[in-house]
């Protein structure tokens, strides 16, 4: 009998094996990664730039908030000192205002009229566009001045601060 019992305890066990269907597959948990960070263009950038009155310094310092930049400008000539109208009405502090979408800057420089320049009574207002490719801001600009008349073909060329 105890020979009879062992072959049905084993003859059930592999009954039991081989109708079990496998266990279903586990799938994967991993957890996607996360989105690049978005560029920023936030701090201190400075630079050259030149249009069709003259070459110049410039110098920004942004704040973004997602897809808006505001912060400051500031020209200044190459050589504050040589004498001509450049040096004058190249000195200019304003605001810059524009969005990023992460490669491209569409921007807007105002100059306004009065501060501590040597033509206070002057108004230059800029646009263009900038595009930043690693810690550098490389860009084109045109606009007007109330007293200068056009700014055409500005090229500007920044980089960023530490």
């Amino acid at each position: 009998m105890r020979a009879s019992v062992a072959v049905v305890l084993a003859a059930s066990a592999i009954a039991l094996a081989c109708s079990s269907s496998p266990a279903p597959a586990v799938p994967s948990q991993t957890t996607p990664p996360p989105p690049p960070a978005r560029a920023s263009l936030t701090g201190t950038w400075s630079g050259t730039g030149a249009d069709s009155y003259s070459p110049e310094r410039i110098k920004w310092v942004l704040a973004q908030a997602e897809a808006n930049v505001t912060g400051t400008a500031e020209f200044a000539p190459m050589d504050p000192a040589d004498g001509s109208c450049a040096s004058c009405h190249k000195l200019r502090k304003g605001n810059i205002t524009g969005t990023f979408d992460g490669t491209t800057l569409t921007l807007r420089m105002n100059f306004p009229a009065g501060g501590d320049v040597p033509t206070p009574i002057c108004v230059t207002d800029l646009t263009g566009s900038a595009t930043l490719a690693g810690s550098q801001i490389t860009g084109t600009y045109s606009g007007s001045d109330t007293c200068e008349g056009l700014f055409a073909n500005g090229q500007l060329t920044l980089t960023r601060q530490q």
